[in-house]
């Protein structure tokens, strides 16, 4: 067997045909890790992956993938930063996993397994993870060894409610089978009370949500979830979950896989769901709803999932899927429970197994560098800088930034042979050689300076900052006439660059300094101390450390 990766939304595209009929054919398959619900979900998130198990045969269909995406975090009392990977639904999808054809579990198991293993991570979770109970035992079985440990790491909710568990009705034939078989008596009276009101011209109503509606659908729904739900989540985590939520509801919609009822009495909106519709495999999903706390009969909940669950039936769906979660109210419709587990694998020492990053975190974590080093941060830029370039040896930009910190702590002649040996193997060497020229000026080496900005200036004469300098270090090395003439062509400069608009002032601010104290040495006078304090002698303002 082989196992390929898949990281680009192009070669995700390319397995479409294929993943469909792997997701058709695993009994066990979900909407959540369907083609569909998985492209628009990963397609918003960065650093994704998935592992596509063939055999090596050429051109040998796909018969497994797993899902798959990569979080980096910082450890605060070590300062660096270590890896996660999570299920490529987290956060969102209420089911994970993997899907697989008939007959290659198995191997599907021990090659993920064996993948995962010799990548690089601090922490592994299967969470929401969801399929046969011996898939977990599984995959425990093959992932645990000297370096990991797992453990179970389901949590429970505020209110007790036990995630694990997820109530599925199994539709009967027909509706009247349906209350028969799935509701008390007393529900089914009400439930059918109830209905007759909507089917009747009592003034209430069910919408179901079109193209030109959606959008006031979807505020109606959330208007309600944010009154119920803000108190205890706290308003910024309730935004934040409207905000995702909405962004894969709307791309559920856009794909023909979301319905949205509304329930009315006039022109008042009740109450709302948000129902995935998985017609592979002959599901309906109920994601999230929300409704008017204060009206209490009839009561909306019980009409919307009572009408939905009637049209279900009516168009030949199996299962009315109630996700995670055993709230007491889903039993009223008659669900049986699925379970879905949640484990957690660790390292045992606390650290990315092989000591480095995930290569796939290296430029995430070079980029947390950045921020750090900008503001001000030095002294944690400096570790997080190192773990990057023990992870990457030769990373121009994590070398680039220790020499800055080097240069910024005096450390001249050190940070001087750092941008010399950088120099000599970047493809971008502009900001380096800034940084080199900026050096020999602190050390006094202006013959060599002046070198350094000259080359800049031959390769990118816009750069007015070395055009400046160079004239600068002519200056401090005493060579008045060509540092004139050098300070003087960058009147002649045409930019649009807003950086080099202080450097043009200060070379005219320069120059006319300078042309007074050729004036007093050809009237054999002296030059004033003053000439050589200069603006930017030491290089001006700090540069970020970035390769451009």
């Amino acid at each position: 067997m082989r196992i390929d990766v898949i990281d680009t939304v192009a070669g995700f595209d390319a397995v479409r045909d294929n993943w469909d009929q792997v997701y058709r054919d695993d009994p066990d398959a979900q909407h959540f890790l369907s083609w569909t619900w998985l492209r628009d979900f990963l397609g918003h998130r960065g650093r994704w992956f998935v592992l596509a198990l063939r055999e090596r045969e050429r051109d040998a269909p796909y018969v497994a993938f797993l899902p798959l995406r990569l979080l980096t975090k910082l450890d605060e009392q070590s300062g660096l930063f270590y890896d996660e990977i999570v299920m490529g639904g987290n956060y969102s999808a209420d089911y994970t996993g993997l899907i697989v054809m008939p007959g290659y579990e198995q191997k599907a198991i021990a090659g993920f397994a064996a993948y995962l293993k010799q990548q690089n991570w601090t922490h592994l979770r299967l969470e929401h993870f969801s399929g046969p109970p011996e898939r977990r035992d599984k995959i425990i079985q093959a992932l645990q060894g000297p370096l990991v440990m797992f453990r179970d790491n389901a949590l429970a909710s505020h209110d007790n409610i036990d995630n694990t568990i997820c109530p599925v009705v199994f539709l009967p034939a027909s509706w009247d089978d349906y209350l028969d078989q799935k509701m008390s008596s007393q529900t089914r009276q009400k439930l059918r009370r109830f209905l007759r009101k909507l089917d009747g011209d009592e003034g209430y109503r069910i919408t179901m949500a079109t193209p030109e509606t959606i959008d006031r659908d979807l505020t109606i729904l959330f208007d309600f979830w944010r009154t119920r739900w803000t108190e205890r989540k706290g308003l910024e985590r309730t935004e934040r979950l409207i905000n995702s939520t909405r962004e894969m509801l709307m791309d559920c919609f856009k794909s023909g896989t979301l319905d949205v009822p509304v329930f009315w009495f006039g022109e008042q909106p009740l109450g709302a769901l948000a129902n995935i519709v998985d017609r592979p495999k002959k599901t309906i999903l109920f994601y999230i709803t929300g409704r008017d706390e204060n009206w209490k009969t009839p009561s909306p909940g019980l009409m919307l999932h009572g009408y939905c669950i009637r049209r279900a039936i009516e168009d030949g769906f199996l299962f009315y899927d109630f996700l995670r979660g055993n709230e007491p109210y889903k039993y009223v419709f008659g669900a049986d429970e699925r379970r879905i587990s949640y484990t957690l694998f660790r390292t045992r020492d606390g650290r990315n197994l092989g000591g480095v990053l995930h290569p796939r975190s290296v430029n995430y974590v070079y980029e947390q560098a950045l921020e750090m080093y900008r503001k001000g941060e030095k002294g944690k830029a400096e570790i997080v800088f190192t773990q990057v370039l023990q992870s990457s040896p030769g990373h121009p930009g994590a070398e680039f930034g220790l020499a800055n910190l080097l240069f910024e702590r005096g450390k001249l002649t050190e940070a001087l042979a750092a941008y010399q040996l950088l120099l000599e193997r970047t493809a971008e060497p502009l900001p380096i050689a800034l940084r080199l020229g900026d050096t020999q000026l602190a050390l006094k080496l202006y013959e060599d300076a002046a070198l350094t900005f000259h080359r800049i200036g031959e390769q990118a004469p816009h750069v007015v900052q070395a055009r400046y300098k160079e004239g600068i270090a002519l200056i401090a090395a005493r060579r008045f006439t060509q540092a004139e003439t050098v300070l003087a062509a960058i009147r002649d400069i045409h930019t649009d660059d807003p950086a080099a608009i202080p450097y043009t002032e200060f070379a005219s601010v320069a120059l006319g300094r300078l042309r007074q104290h050729i004036a007093a040495l050809e009237a054999d006078e002296q030059i004033p101390e003053g000439m050589m304090g200069l603006p930017g002698k030491r290089g001006g303002e700090k540069r970020r450390p970035r390769m451009h």
